[in-house]
């Protein structure tokens, strides 16, 4: 019989939990901007800023911690999350980046089977959802219907996209001017249609949802759940269409980037940030399974079918938009 590798103890907690300190004040930075209204006193805006800042903690590290207790499970070794600090408000330039690029685990050895690929890829955006969804209607409930200045955004199509800055700068080029009023707008998923419609009711004419800090910081959640869910590369909806379909999910990934940029003519020219993140950077290669033979269980298939079914629900076709 073979002993089981020994697995390291985690290491760099110093590093860990400075990135953690950093990306708490950047978030807290960025929920207190989204949270001033006028009048508001300093410690009801810390209170704002804190909920939108532990509310996107919380949810980001669920969804690493989801990676790191099966990646451990299974025999991995990997690290603790690293989360990873961003602009979150600055005078001048506005909120940047939510305060945080999202968090990261880095795994340093193999993952062995089928079974375990999808375990450790689909346990993270799983177990994020769990927790952001609960919050997401919880901050809805305290979210609010107020005058909307403009018609209401497009579900599929941006006035961000490339084709609608090429068209508006041709009409401000030949005379015509835009009617936009440049007010951002955070863009709907299902999940985030079904949460408004069960918790608001229905939309009255002429209004907009003014959302409150902790459903915006759980709007960001869940985005971060369906970019990873993506099946390219070593994204997580890379690991597990790795695990169902093999080497040809490396033609899937393809298929898929080429649809990014097809949502960034159309939708919003964001994707082809992520295009650029999860083709260049990602790439679309996913290392071999070492026991590439073994049959993924039915509990396997399950969790992928479950992992699709969260990606339709979380993608956002616009996740930014101004109107």
């Amino acid at each position: 019989m073979e002993a089981a590798p020994a697995i390291a103890a985690p290491q760099r907690l110093g590093l860990h939990l400075g990135l953690l300190a950093v990306t708490i004040v950047t978030t807290t930075s960025a929920g207190v901007a989204i949270a001033a209204r006028p009048g508001m006193g300093r410690a009801e805006l810390l209170v704002g800023g804190l909920g939108f800042s532990l509310t996107l903690l919380g949810i980001l590290l669920t969804h690493e911690m989801g990676h790191y207790v099966f990646a451990r499970l299974h025999r991995v070794d990997t690290s603790l999350p690293y989360v990873i600090p961003a602009p979150g408000y600055v005078p001048g330039l506005g909120l940047l980046m939510f305060g945080t690029f999202g968090a990261v685990i880095r795994m340093r050895s193999p993952i062995k089977t089928r079974d375990a690929l999808v375990d450790v890829g689909a346990a993270g955006p799983i177990a994020g959802a769990i927790v952001a969804l609960p919050l997401l209607v919880w901050g809805t409930s305290l979210s609010h219907f107020g005058p909307s200045p403009t018609a209401a955004a497009s579900f599929w199509h941006g006035n961000q996209s490339l084709v609608a800055l090429v068209t508006h700068a041709w009409a401000e080029a030949h005379g015509v001017k835009s009617a936009a009023a440049g007010v951002m707008s955070f863009g709907d998923s299902l999940a985030i249609r079904l949460v408004d419609r069960w918790v608001l009711g229905p939309t009255p004419a002429g209004q907009d949802v003014i959302v409150h800090p902790i459903a915006l910081a759980a709007w960001f959640g869940l985005l971060v759940t369906c970019l990873n869910l993506f099946p390219i590369g070593q994204l997580d909806g890379g690991h597990v269409t790795y695990a169902l379909f093999g080497r040809f999910h490396k033609k899937l990934g393809r298929a898929v980037g080429y649809g990014l940029l097809l949502m960034g003519c159309f939708s919003s020219i964001s994707w082809f940030v992520w295009w650029l993140v999860s083709t260049r950077l990602v790439g679309y290669d996913h290392p071999e399974v070492v026991d590439a033979g073994t049959r993924l269980s039915t509990l396997r298939l399950v969790v992928c079918a479950a992992s699709l079914l969260l990606f339709v629900l979380t993608f956002v076709p616009v996740p930014m938009d101004s109107l």
